[in-house]
């Protein structure tokens, strides 16, 4: 995302000394600041947002691509199910 602010020409000055301090350039170092003060994420939000963003990477409405993908899940439950009755555990996908 690019987000474009207006600073008032002290606070610039202090945001390009600082950076300087920091061997950074100005940007990268008010990213950091903005890194730093902005509220944590919930637990667990990180790994949600990459699985909805890879989920939407993912859609389709193509009949081929989503048969496809249904013969990969197939076949990975039945490698999964294989391992672990090997190891004479409950099956995972029964």
């Amino acid at each position: 995302m690019t987000l474009t602010i207006e600073l008032a020409p002290e606070v610039e000055a202090r945001l390009h000394a600082a950076a300087c301090r920091e061997g950074l350039v100005p940007s990268a170092y008010a990213e950091r600041l903005l890194e730093m003060n902005l509220p944590p994420l919930p637990p667990g939000q990180a790994t949600r947002d990459l699985l909805r963003v890879w989920r939407e990477e993912d859609a389709t409405d193509n009949p081929e691509e989503m048969r496809k993908a249904e013969e990969e899940l197939a076949e990975f439950k039945a490698a999964m199910n294989a391992n672990r009755q090997a190891m004479g555990k409950r099956l995972l996908y029964p």
